[in-house]
């Protein structure tokens, strides 16, 4: 798990969304540590890497250049196995990857880094991630694998006997609808499709994007209509599959050719996609769409869709808040670092 954070002088946590365009820490952590050493044995890793900052992203690669192999997206394993010499992360995005340690030999240490992307602020050591250390494998190896696959299989859709159709096997053909989706700043507000938020409560939450049926295969592009900065959108309830880019010679990326739900729209970026919302319709309702920077999110760039009727599963209603009676005292401290002061 990636973030990043600012401290004040005292330890405690600094906030800056710099004019509400996201957070940027100078401070890198990996699962919570700053960046970690940890030790490996001369083996075949896998690691699920998940960007849990507040706004930056990150193109991790490792310090001589060698590939890490993508085997898994947000949502799924991808159909073949990708060698990559680094990978763009966006806020929420999840990565699997292998690394292939079984080369080097106890002592040798190995960092990942990021190359960073643009329209982050980065500092001195932002540039940095964490180390592995190679340490003897004393072990039997049993549960490692002996090789990096080339393909692999994800099991089919879960509910194919309802129609769901895997989401890697979705075809152009296949959609009956194309939507757009449009991100962009509009008079100092965080806009999707000209629609903040507050358009949404305004409406009674009745204002939708789009109002898709039950297992349905639609076809939607999103935009980044801006060259200032980027947005990793995040569409919930379904997985889709990126079939086109107006970069990279219109192909998806290679760590992006699996299932996804979290897209990121780079600078002047459009990304195609086809999904199929497979839910019945008493699993419909409404569903989020928002860029999951979280300031963008915060000040309210979100939208709503719903799936077959959207009173039903009404989160208005579902679980209405109830009052805790627990005193505040019955709740842990809040976490104090154990740095001092200055550090």
């Amino acid at each position: 798990m990636l973030s990043d954070v600012l401290f004040q002088a005292d330890g405690s946590l600094a906030y800056n969304d710099n004019g509400e365009k996201g957070l940027w820490g100078d401070i890198i952590l990996v699962n919570g540590v700053p960046w970690p050493t940890m030790k490996v044995k001369p083996r075949i890793y896998r690691f699920r890497v998940l960007d849990a900052s507040i706004a930056r992203s990150y193109r991790p690669t490792l310090s001589n250049g060698e590939p890490v192999y993508i085997v898994g997206t947000d949502a799924g394993i991808t159909p073949l196995v990708q060698a990559v010499s680094s990978w763009r992360l966006g806020t929420a995005e999840r990565t699997e990857i292998l690394i292939d340690f079984r080369k080097y030999k106890p002592g040798q240490t190995l960092d990942l880094r990021n190359l960073s992307n643009k329209n982050n602020i980065d500092f001195p050591n932002t540039n940095k991630i964490m180390r592995f250390q190679v340490v003897a494998d004393s072990g039997s190896g049993t549960g490692s694998i002996s090789s990096i696959p080339s393909r692999l299989d994800n099991g089919g859709s879960p509910r194919a006997a309802q129609g769901g159709i895997d989401t890697m096997s979705l075809t152009p053909q296949m959609a009956t609808v194309k939507r757009q989706l449009r991100f962009e700043r509009q008079n100092g507000l965080w806009t999707i499709n000209g629609v903040i938020w507050d358009d949404i409560e305004r409406s009674g939450f009745t204002k939708l994007f789009g109002n898709p049926q039950p297992f349905a295969v639609e076809q939607w592009t999103i935009t980044n209509q801006s060259g200032g900065w980027f947005h990793p959108v995040h569409i919930h309830l379904v997985d889709a599959k990126i079939i086109a880019r107006n970069t990279n010679g219109g192909k998806p990326f290679a760590w992006e050719l699996g299932p996804k739900d979290v897209f990121y729209a780079g600078e002047n970026e459009s990304i195609t996609t086809l999904m199929q919302f497979d839910a019945t319709p008493q699993e419909g309702g409404r569903y989020m769409i928002h860029c999951h920077n979280l300031v963008h999110e915060d000040h309210d760039m979100m939208v709503q869709y719903a799936v077959a009727d959207l009173r039903t599963n009404n989160p208005i209603t579902a679980d209405p808040p109830k009052h805790d009676t627990l005193p505040a005292t019955a709740f842990p401290p809040v976490y104090r670092p154990l740095f001092p002061a200055g550090t």
